[in-house]
Order: structure tokens, then C-alpha cells, then sequence
């Protein structure tokens, strides 16, 4: 090493100590010695304490010179009382940084003492038997306590083992993805399941043929330039757009015992409103819903159509008049980074017309196995009760409809939303016919088998059948239960998605080549079914 770095500083010449000329030569300054301090709590003999000046029982001592010393001190006026050992030796300083140059000790000045007084042990403070009394009290509540948490989680957890969820065949808990409908709030009856008897407004009238369409407005031309477009002024212009769904089976239309909720968007002034289709549990009749608008009214609903594939549904007022209507704005026209928020009621009608606020995440995100939306992914929170809601730019225009969030511990912020170019074109047809136009279908409800359940429980990839819909193109082909669908036509099926994707290319009437896996004989089997439309 050259010297520039030596000690951390060039040219350094560390200062020689004091010493007063005398006849006699002084005497040599012995080396440092190593620091080896005694053990803390052990018994030292007398010898050893005088000599070092340190009771490491009674005292917290000062490491000066190579050694432990009191703080405690006396006067000395004769010189001679420093002798070489108090003389703190010139040591370079190390590498691991500078220290400056110890000075010596000057006659007159303090010095410590060799020897530590010694403190009387202290006696023993007795202990309070009412405290004691105290904590065996406390002891014993948090014992109590402790075993009554712990037997309700395991109550919780053998009650949701008894009741699984009504679409999950292998008793796992596999979707990460999630429709923040209820949140885990409520139950949700499975569509298979019969419902109680309620009255839900009478739909069948409610579909317009000469609807003129949704309309997507384009940005304001000064968009860019003016600084008062921002969150206040789009919560402003839609807030009063937004309605709260929710959603009764028992007869009540009691608030707090609603089976469903969600968000809406008014999108007429005569009460035409968006919603998620698993709001309104993919079904027309499922439901006897009521509508409240932000300023308090309510109103009973019907449903005009739905789709599963999409998740949108469109939902008629009864007797509604003079509503605002929202302004859908273009999705296309969206980029990455834009700001935007989310305005809906999450957790129900007591947080009705939240906003929170985020970006756009990623555009066209595949982030469902469920149905054909391509997402516009925001880290703006979707909670349970937004589902439904609007998702809009800086100017107050709807861009999108939120739809689900990943939920998951290993998640934060992964919210998605439907695009309103896809939107327009779903509700537009539902609208006009009470289904989408050219949609057809193949009449089962099943479950899609991961890549982990198919290793273990040595099944194909594919989708598990729950259901074969009576009078479907499936009836009556030998299709059964727990059959496991693994192409349609010459296309391997994965994912509802998969299937949804293939029927697109075909029309009602139309055959098609269906194959599936029968784990009773482990054999595979193909049929040829007519596609119907989904209306």
C-alpha cells in the first residue's frame, strides 16, 4: 500500500508525547497492552482488583491506556506520581479511520485511582403478594382467551369445509382471480341451486330494437392543456351516475340482508344501467334487485339481458325519469400511465360513491380463464361492493367498468376493468335483443382443470362438467358429470375462455366435434353436437 492511503491520510506524522526534561534519561514508554477484559459477573480475588483498579461486579470502568480504569480520581501535585503506564502511548492512527493524537497527563490534573470503593450489596425488594395475586389473574384470562380463538378458527374452518363453494369440484380453493361482488360478505346461491320464491319486475318488455347505441365521446380538445381536469373535477361530473345494486331471494328487501350488491352506471334518463354480470349471478330471474341512486331513491329493477362471457349486464328501473347519464368515453384512446379512478360502493351502500384513485396499469391484459375481455389493469382499489362501477379519465368520462381484482397476499393493486369499445358493443346488443346477437353456446356449466389438479388426480387438462343443461345441444349425447372436455372441434379446450374463443367461429345450428375424457374407464370419447344460440 504507498502511503497517499496509509492510515487514511499522506504524510502523516503522528505528534511525539510530553515529557520534561530531566538529567536522568526517562524512562522507556512500554508497549500498549492488549485489551483482555476480565469477564462481567465473576469473581475477581483482591489481588487482582487492586491491581487493576476495576471490580467488574460493582462498577462500569473506563478503557484508557491499554487497561481499565475508575472514574473515580484524586490530586497529585508531585510529577512523579505519573509514572510511564499513565502516559498514553502515540499510536498511528488505524485504517479503519483517524482518531486524533492522545494527549499525556499533565501534573495537577486528575488522575484515577487504583482502587474502587465498594457498595454495600442492597437487600432484596419483597414482592407484593396482591400483585402476584394480579398476574395469575391476567394469566389465566389470556389462557381463556387464547383457547377461545383458537376453537373458533378451527369451528371456521371445519364450517367452510363443510360448505364448499357450489363451482369447485375438487374442494380447492384455486382462483386467485376474483369477482369482488360480495367480498366473502354474503352467500351466494349457485345458479343451479333453486331459489326462493320472489318477485323480480317484469323484463320481458324491456329490450329496445331501435336503441341508438352507446355513444363514446372523444376527449376535450383541451385536454392536454387544462390543469382543471383532474380527480375532483371527474368525480363531479359522473358521481351522480353511479347507482348501488343490490340484490334480495328471500322476499325481504331489507338493505343489510341483500344476497348480492354491487355498483351501476345510468347510462339513460329513463333508467337503462350497467352492471357486472355476476352482480345479478348471470341470471334473469335469480334475483328480485333494487336500485338506489346517489341522491337516495330507490327503485326495483329487472334484468334486460347479461353475459357471462364478458361479465356485463344491463338492468332496466321501473317508472325512473330525468336520471344523469353518464359520458362513456373511448378506451382506445387510453395510454399507459394515465391517471384514472374508480368510483363505486365497496363494502355496500354505507360507502356509497367512493372514489380511489390510480393509473393504468397495462392495456389488454388476459387476466381471466373465465370469459374474453381483454382488461385495462389499474392499481386504483377495487373493493367488494365497486363491481359494476365506472372507471373514468381525468375529463369524467366512463373508459371502463370494473370487474374483478387479484386478491391474494403475494398481490397489491391488481384491479381490472372492462374497456368501454367492448362495453358499447355488449350492451348495445343486449339492449336491442335482451342477448348478445350471434352468440351461441354448447350448454354445460363445469369448472376448468388447472395444471396442478390435472398431476393430481391424474386427469387431462380441460373442463370438468358440473352440468349438462336439459334440452341443450349436450342433452341426450351421453355427456355426463365429472366428464372432463378437452377439445371442440380440433381445438385443445384449457379454459372457458378456449371454448368461448372457438364458438365464435360458428353460428346457430351449426355441428361441431366435441371431445371428452371419462375418468371411470379412462377413456377418451367423442361426440357431435348443434350449436344453439345463446340467448
Amino acid at each position: 500500500m504507498d502511503q497517499q492511503f496509509e492510515n487514511e491520510y499522506y504524510g502523516y506524522d503522528p505528534q511525539r508525547p510530553f515529557t520534561e526534561k530531566t538529567d536522568a534519561a526517562p524512562a522507556p514508554t512500554p508497549e500498549p497492552e492488549a485489551f483482555q477484559p476480565q469477564k462481567p459477573l465473576m469473581d475477581a480475588s483482591a489481588d487482582d482488583t487492586a491491581e487493576q483498579g476495576y471490580n467488574p461486579i460493582q462498577h462500569t470502568a473506563e478503557y484508557a491506556d491499554s487497561r481499565f480504569i475508575n472514574n473515580q480520581t484524586i490530586q497529585h501535585d508531585d510529577p512523579a506520581a505519573y509514572p510511564p503506564p499513565y502516559t498514553m502511548p502515540q499510536t498511528p492512527p488505524s485504517q479503519a479511520g483517524y482518531r486524533p493524537p492522545q494527549q499525556p497527563y499533565y501534573p495537577g490534573a486528575p488522575a484515577p485511582s487504583p482502587y474502587a470503593p465498594v457498595t454495600p450489596a442492597q437487600p432484596k425488594a419483597k414482592v407484593n403478594p396482591a400483585l402476584v395475586v394480579v398476574i395469575i389473574v391476567m394469566g389465566a384470562l389470556l389462557t381463556i382467551s387464547l383457547f377461545g380463538i383458537v376453537g373458533y378458527s378451527m369451528y371456521h374452518v371445519q364450517n367452510n369445509k363443510e360448505k364448499p363453494k357450489a363451482d369447485n369440484f375438487f374442494g380447492e380453493q384455486i382462483p386467485q382471480f376474483t369477482l369482488p361482488d360480495n367480498g366473502g360478505f354474503f352467500d351466494i346461491p349457485s345458479a343451479t341451486e333453486p331459489q326462493k320464491e320472489h318477485k323480480e319486475s317484469d323484463y320481458s318488455s324491456k329490450a329496445v330494437k331501435d336503441f341508438a347505441g352507446l355513444q363514446l365521446a372523444d376527449k376535450p380538445a383541451d385536454f392536454a392543456k387544462n390543469e382543471a381536469y383532474n380527480a375532483e373535477y371527474a368525480f363531479k361530473a359522473v358521481a351522480d351516475s353511479v347507482v348501488s345494486v343490490l340484490c334480495f331471494t328471500d322476499g325481504t328487501d331489507d338493505n343489510n340482508k341483500a344476497a348480492s350488491q354491487g355498483s351501476g352506471i345510468v347510462i339513460s334518463a329513463d333508467g337503462f344501467i350497467v352492471t357486472n354480470s355476476h352482480v345479478v349471478e348471470n341470471s334473469k330471474t335469480a334475483y328480485a334487485i333494487k336500485v338506489i341512486t346517489a341522491d337516495g331513491k330507490e327503485y326495483k329493477a329487472g334484468v334486460v339481458g347479461f353475459d357471462g362471457r364478458t361479465d356485463l349486464a344491463v338492468l332496466k328501473l321501473d317508472g325512473a325519469k330525468g336520471l344523469k347519464a353518464a359520458v362513456f368515453g373511448n378506451s382506445d384512446d387510453i395510454q399507459l400511465g394515465d391517471d384514472l379512478i374508480v368510483i363505486g360502493n365497496p363494502g355496500g351502500i354505507d360507502y356509497q360513491n367512493s372514489m380511489t384513485k390510480g393509473i393504468v396499469s397495462a392495456l389488454n391484459r388476459d387476466a381471466s380463464s373465465k370469459n374474453i375481455v381483454k382488461y385495462i389493469q389499474t392499481d386504483a382499489a377495487i373493493n367488494p361492493g365497486n363491481s359494476g362501477g365506472p372507471a373514468v379519465n381525468d375529463c369524467g368520462q366512463v373508459v371502463g367498468v370494473a370487474s374483478a381484482k387479484i386478491a391474494d397476499e403475494k398481490y397489491e393493486g391488481m384491479g381490472f376493468c372492462i374497456p368501454s369499445v367492448q362495453v358499447k358493443q355488449i350492451v348495445d346488443s343486449l339492449i336491442r335483443n335482451g342477448y348478445v346477437e350471434g352468440r351461441v353456446k354448447i350448454g354445460i356449466s363445469g369448472l376448468a382443470v388447472t395444471a396442478s389438479q390435472a398431476e393430481t388426480y391424474q386427469l387431462p387438462r380441460g373442463i370438468i362438467v358440473s352440468t349438462v343443461a336439459e334440452g341443450g345441444p349436450c342433452d341426450g349425447t351421453g355427456l355426463q358429470e365429472e366428464d372432463v372436455i378437452t377439445k371442440l372441434g380440433d381445438t385443445a379446450i384449457t379454459s372457458f375462455a378456449d371454448i368461448y374463443q372457438e364458438l365464435e367461429k360458428y353460428k346457430d345450428g351449426d355441428k361441431v366435434k366435441l371431445t371428452y375424457y371419462r375418468p371411470d374407464d379412462k377413456k377418451e370419447h367423442e361426440i357431435e353436437i348443434k350449436l344453439q344460440a345463446d340467448k
